[in-house]
């Protein structure tokens, strides 16, 4: 039960924004798993970078998905040496792990699927599986919708 309370506290299974500096800091270095993306509100690609999170962040609650401005954390975008948007860092136990800067490893495209970047956010450990918990339904059920909702269906 605390560990449920601390991660609806600390807005795991969402996609948040976080403001100050001094708050990235603490949390990508005291959560197990976080995945950060460094923005831009005028970069599209950024706008499109966050669309994929936001369907990624409900589907693995043991990882805390946030974003940043680059402009309220300028001393952090120097130290991680921050030079192209969008860019997604990922933290295990406060270790940077990954880093995804653009969109160079995800095909190169603005239509790339949510599916290539949940298998490279898997490849660093970022992201897993859930084990199988009493809180997991037995059987789920997926329906086919049109095809332009396609791109919503996605599983590693």
């Amino acid at each position: 039960m605390e560990r449920m309370k601390h991660k609806q506290e600390n807005q795991y299974g969402r996609y948040s924004e976080i403001k100050d500096e001094k708050e990235v800091v603490r949390v990508s270095a005291r959560e197990p798993r976080c995945v950060v993306h460094f923005y831009h509100m005028r970069f599209k690609r950024c706008e499109i970078m966050d669309k994929h999170l936001t369907k990624l962040a409900p589907k693995y609650p043991n990882t805390r998905f946030f974003r940043v401005f680059v402009e309220n954390i300028p001393w952090l975008v120097e130290k991680l040496g921050i030079k192209v948007l969008p860019c997604v860092i990922c933290f295990v136990d406060g270790v940077t792990k990954d880093r995804l800067v653009g969109f160079e490893e995800l095909g190169n495209q603005d239509s790339f699927n949510t599916a290539i970047l949940e298998l490279r956010l898997s490849q660093s450990g970022v992201i897993q599986k859930s084990s199988g918990s009493n809180l997991d339904p037995l059987f789920k059920v997926s329906s086919r919708r049109a095809k332009e909702d396609a791109d919503e269906i996605f599983d590693l």
